[in-house]
């Protein structure tokens, strides 16, 4: 039997020590390989050279304003209804037709009220008859004070029920309460119109209130007489100045606005009750404040910012860099796509108005303007 062969464990421990300083030197080398690739990179990102649009701050007149949509309510407006039942006889007004305060709109049936009227007047009659000649009687003392009185009383008694019936006619005969365009007519010829039932609706459009709500942190700056300027979408480009009237007594508990009531006139009456408008309130008179693009803003958990730009003296396809800073203000009131800058910033100074997200502190741009965010103090929505 041969004898077995000793494995050479010195051999095998160097080829294991080779084969391990191999795959380090591998892993070291792959190391230095990727930290070279990641080094060009971060290079690569500090010295890449953005595209931004740009805006040099302005310093404008301003006018702090509350803007609020407001329902516009009637001064004087009702639903019509009468106040006794009836049959529809007449009817002498069109729908949306303006009429003056008393004219006759609605006649109702008055053939039983007219034939008791008639009943009355002649029972009137014979008591005034009668008392009439018993007044001459009772200068012969032929009848006692007594009669006299009794017959006073008999004939006032029907002037009254006269007075009551002649009133019952002219509640059947319905008119205007006040001037105004009167709505889309809800009765016809011959209908049964129960009480407190609406047959055409009357507003006044001479004048109108509007009710708009406001956050309670500008009670302290509006006060009755304030101006307003009232808009629609309706016609739009026109605005109309009115007055605030009154201001409610109360704060409502669940959001925290107030109702506040503003008064204009109407001339052309084409503003109409219900109607949703735009309603904006002047707080302070005009006053010059700088001012930049709402786009320009950046809000951050630390702070708001701008970025500042400053010209240097390099260039990137024929178009000069300019360095970003970033810089810390306090911003104002809003008016339209711009804002207040009442702190940090000056006039003429330039800003980035839009690529702010791909910029750092420090950042190297160009500016290109061909496409600039909006900046228009009084957008309005265009339907396509």
């Amino acid at each position: 039997m041969s004898e077995r062969k000793k494995p050479n464990t010195k051999k095998n421990m160097i080829i294991m020590l080779i084969c391990v300083s191999i795959a380090f030197g591998g892993l070291y080398g792959f190391q230095l390989y990727k930290s070279k690739v990641l080094g060009k990179i971060v290079s690569g990102l500090q010295n890449k050279i953005e595209t931004v649009s740009s805006y040099k701050s302005t310093k404008q007149l301003w006018t702090e304003k509350v803007s609020a949509v407001g329902t516009l309510v009637a001064i004087m407006g009702t639903d019509l209804s009468p106040e006794l039942p009836g049959t529809v006889t007449h009817i002498n007004f069109a729908s949306g037709e303006d009429v003056q305060k008393g004219a006759l709109l609605i006649e109702l049936d008055t053939t039983q009220e007219i034939a008791q009227l008639k009943s009355l007047q002649a029972q009137e009659t014979l008591a005034r008859q009668t008392l009439d000649r018993d007044l001459k009687q009772y200068k012969v003392n032929a009848v006692s004070k007594q009669q006299i009185d009794s017959d006073w009383s008999s004939l006032r008694d029907f002037q009254g029920q006269v007075q009551d019936q002649l009133a019952i006619i002219a509640k059947k005969n319905i008119r205007a309460p006040f001037s105004g365009r009167l709505g889309i007519r809800q009765v016809s010829v011959g209908q049964y119109l129960n009480v407190a039932q609406p047959y055409v609706n009357l507003q006044q459009l001479d004048d109108l209130f509007v009710d708009f709500y406001i956050p309670q942190r500008f009670l302290g700056t509006i006060k009755r007489d304030q101006e307003i300027e009232v808009s629609a979408d309706t016609y739009p480009g026109k605005s109309i100045k009115g007055k605030v009237v009154a201001i409610d007594a109360q704060v409502d508990i669940n959001n925290g606005n107030a109702r506040v009531r503003g008064r204009f006139a109407n001339p052309n009456k084409e503003l109409i009750p219900g109607m949703f408008v735009d309603v904006q309130t002047v707080i302070s008179a005009p006053k010059e404040q700088v001012t930049v693009p709402q786009t320009a803003i950046t809000y951050n958990s630390y702070g708001v910012t701008v970025y500042v730009l400053t010209k240097t003296d390099e260039k990137h396809m024929d178009k000069p860099v300019y360095t970003a800073k970033q810089r810390f203000i306090e911003t104002g009131a809003k008016r339209g796509d711009q804002i207040v800058i009442s702190k940090g910033l000056k006039t003429d100074e330039l800003v980035v108005s839009a690529g702010q997200l791909k910029l750092r502190n420090g950042s190297k741009v160009v500016i290109d303007n061909s496409v600039l965010p909006l900046n228009d103090p009084d957008p309005k929505p265009v339907e396509q």
